[in-house]
């Protein structure tokens, strides 16, 4: 399965990766290509988060989950590999774009920044908790991976997410067991990023400090 046939899988990513790209190029003003660049990530991202939020906390819990999730198991990789890199390099563009806002001293930089931030913390959990479901509800296996506490029946994405973000906030698991190789795999991954993100995020927040003290 290609790129294209998995981003038509998914129409609220395709349609948040057009719209941002579309607006960023026609912006107005004369703006450095990297600012370009952050103002179209933040678009797309800000437009794809609210459509998969919603999509994830309404509709037949258990039935949509399962079929959804299945149906976007064989291109979650690709899709979860694309939503990482972009989130490091949006890390990357914003190094730049803080020398900019140095030298401007514009307000305006800033809060490009700070959207950026918060915009590419929270789409890692987000996806990530798309390919706990597929990973979870993959046909085949012995284990579904995750053991969530309580009797309310089969988990919903609500119950991914609240395992995702708990493990981006805190890098730990919480209340959630996890009973398979593929599944400890995938957290021991997001735990890693999240470290790793949330460092730099840290990094971040220092050097901003330090530009507005000075």
């Amino acid at each position: 399965m290609n790129l294209w046939t998995q981003l038509r899988l998914r129409p609220r990513l395709l349609a948040a990766i057009l719209t941002g790209s579309l607006l960023a190029a026609i912006w107005p003003g004369t703006l450095a290509w990297q600012t370009r660049a952050l103002i179209g990530w933040n678009l797309a991202v800000w437009i794809y988060l609210p459509l998969i939020v919603w999509m994830m906390l309404t509709g037949d819990a258990a039935r949509h989950v399962q079929q959804r999730a299945r149906r976007l198991a064989e291109g979650m990789p690709v899709v979860l590999m694309l939503a990482v890199l972009g989130a490091l390099a949006s890390l990357a563009a914003i190094t730049l774009e803080l020398q900019a806002a140095k030298q401007s001293h514009q307000p305006g930089y800033l809060l490009l920044v700070a959207a950026t931030v918060c915009g590419s913390w929270l789409l890692l959990p987000v996806e990530f908790a798309l390919a706990y479901a597929s990973l979870y509800h993959r046909p085949g296996q012995a284990t579904p991976g995750l053991q969530f506490p309580g009797d309310d029946g089969p988990p919903d994405y609500g119950d991914f997410l609240y395992f995702s973000i708990t493990l981006a906030a805190t890098s730990q698991t919480s209340d959630v067991g996890i009973s398979s190789r593929p599944m400890r795999r995938l957290v021991l991954l997001q735990t890693l990023l999240a470290f790793a993100f949330n460092t730099g995020v840290l990094a971040l927040a220092i050097n901003i400090l330090a530009g507005l003290l000075n």
